[in-house]
């Protein structure tokens, strides 16, 4: 009986405890985090390359327990990151970074004249400029260490990436229109309703909580009649108060929302309105002022 037991601790330590790297950077462009470590379980969000992400545990089955810089959890199947430990992540943060910055998913290629794909990527992933230009293409390192050309429209410097006004914001919400719903989704290749607000925010620098339900805590309430572009506006079941739907308001009594599709809609048509927040953007976290993007004192 004490040998069965104590050979049930070792299977448990093995299990949620084996070495691995602090940290981890998805090499894909966007990396599927589920609610438990397995394939067939819930895709709660996504993680997108080169984005920083505290690693928790590894399992024996080859899944990573996460923490996203905006503190959502979940498992990535480990061989969509690459492994860091403290100072590969120093290195990495001091390094000179791009973000692309593109409004729909591009290619990487495997020379400046775009005849051989490498990667796909979509917009918020982050690579590491090699310094090598030509034929207005710079060429880029992935994390896992592949190397590929990326069209200067579509990069930007991540020093550079700042919010600079709710035009931007909008602009990327609406280019997404017509692009499927998915749930869990936070990509151009497809996104629920809270992905499509955090995606059009972060591609200003800002980071929003991942979930409705969570972005409702953020911002200050705003009438509906007082909406002005840029606030949220969330909708759900009137009698609880639970939230359910987040939209972003464009102006003139409409709204940008994903269901079904990302689309427009009138305020009153995407659901039951339960509240409307108005960000101080100011007061957020961004990736300019976010630790494991930028400064020294990582935990």
């Amino acid at each position: 009986m004490l040998m069965e037991k104590v050979w049930l601790s070792i299977l448990f330590f093995l299990f949620c405890c084996p070495v691995y790297g602090q940290w981890a950077l998805p090499h894909i462009s966007v990396a599927h985090v589920r609610t438990e470590p397995r394939h067939g379980a819930e895709m709660s969000t996504q993680a997108l390359m080169g984005n920083p992400l505290r690693v928790d545990s590894l399992t024996v089955n080859g899944w990573a327990a996460v923490t996203m810089p905006d503190g959502y959890t979940g498992y990535i199947i480990e061989n969509s990151l690459t492994l860091l430990d403290d100072r590969s992540l120093d290195d990495w943060r001091k390094s000179d970074r791009g973000i692309i910055a593109s409004l729909h998913e591009v290619c990487g290629y495997a020379d400046s004249l775009k005849c051989s794909p490498v990667t796909d990527f979509v917009a918020g992933d982050i690579v590491v400029f090699t310094g090598a230009v030509a034929h207005g293409c710079s060429k880029v390192l992935l994390p896992d260490s592949r190397e590929c050309w990326v069209d200067d429209g579509y990069i930007m410097s991540l020093d550079e990436l700042a919010f600079t006004g709710m035009d931007a914001v909008l602009e990327m919400a609406y280019a997404q229109m017509g692009v499927p719903y998915l749930w869990g989704g936070l990509s151009t290749k497809g996104m629920d309703c809270s992905g499509l607000t955090k995606l059009a925010f972060f591609s200003s620098g800002i980071i929003l909580p991942r979930d409705a339900s969570q972005q409702v805590s953020v911002g200050l309430p705003v009438r509906i009649a007082e909406l002005i572009p840029g606030d949220l506006v969330f909708y759900g079941n009137q009698s609880t108060g639970r939230v359910n739907h987040v939209a972003l308001y464009e102006g003139e009594g409409m709204v940008i929302e994903a269901a079904g599709r990302v689309r427009r809609n009138k305020v009153e048509a995407a659901g039951a309105v339960i509240t409307a927040r108005r960000l101080d953007v100011g007061s957020l976290p961004s990736v300019a002022s976010h630790p494991w993007y930028y400064s020294k004192n990582v935990e």
